[in-house]
């Protein structure tokens, strides 16, 4: 015990006659510091270096602008019978509530997604061709392609459904604009969040065509009276949430669309 007590005592004094001749070696050395304006120098050098804090709303309109281009330019690619058929489909819709006195509100509810759903077609088309792979070394990446074309479905879509939202509310009678808005929207942005699922999964055309008929069967079922009642006895806060989810569903998948469009021209 008393050996190991002298042991640390030594080690002591040892270890303090160290940092005794460590400190007078070190007052050899004189440490200059830099003078105010060697500081202010160096702070002016390193500045464009420092992070700026991100402009998220600047930073967003910088990434949608040139989108908003391409979608321009997308649109003289796509197939005339992407537009004749849709333009067919408004022909059917006003005639089915006209001419066949088919319920309004119902009748708008089924017509709205079938231009999101006609316009899968188009942003397949690229596989279904053989180009996706081509479409990948444009300024615009693939991810970005399919946005710009869901861009031009969308406001295609808006503005027909509009067209058919406006003329029978003028021309139908008893038809109550609000109601007719619900049964539009409704369909419209929950399809249209499901079809960005489709868009970056489907590799087939063939689903696109079984949703169609699948949709159009669905006009078939909803022509009966029952339904319809049924259908409109709905109460709006239910379609209201609808149109939210479906609008979240929209915005996620966009994000990650064009998250994934960026995350591949950073590591390529």
């Amino acid at each position: 015990m008393d050996n190991s007590r002298k042991n640390d005592t030594q080690f002591d004094l040892e270890l303090e006659e160290l940092e005794k001749e460590l400190e007078f070696k070190l007052d050899d050395y004189d440490v200059e510091y830099p003078s105010e304006l060697e500081m202010m120098r160096t702070i002016e050098a390193i500045k464009p270096f420092v992070p700026v804090k991100e402009n998220r709303w600047k930073s967003y309109m910088e990434n949608i602008v040139p989108l908003i281009k391409n979608s321009y330019q997308e649109i003289f690619y796509f197939s005339p019978l992407f537009w004749i058929v849709n333009s067919l489909f408004l022909f059917i819709c006003i005639y089915a509530v006209f001419i066949a006195e088919q319920d309004p509100y119902v009748t708008l509810m089924l017509f709205a997604p079938l231009p999101t759903i006609t316009g899968l077609f188009e942003i397949l088309k690229s596989r279904i061709t053989g180009m996706a792979e081509l479409e990948l070394s444009f300024k615009f990446n693939l991810q970005e392609t399919i946005l710009s074309k869901m861009m031009v479905i969308g406001v295609f879509n808006i503005g027909i459904n509009l067209v058919a939202m406006v003329v029978l509310s003028i021309f139908a009678s008893d038809v109550w604009a609000g109601k007719m808005l619900l049964y539009w929207m409704t369909p419209f942005t929950v399809i249209t969040g499901i079809s960005f699922l489709f868009a970056n999964r489907v590799r087939h055309v063939h689903a696109v065509t079984a949703t169609l008929v699948v949709w159009l069967g669905a006009g078939v079922f909803l022509s009966s009276e029952e339904v319809i009642e049924k259908v409109e006895s709905v109460p709006a806060a239910v379609y209201v949430l609808m149109i939210i989810t479906g609008i979240i569903l929209i915005i996620l998948q966009a994000s990650r669309f064009y998250k994934r469009g960026t995350d591949y021209e950073f590591n390529h």
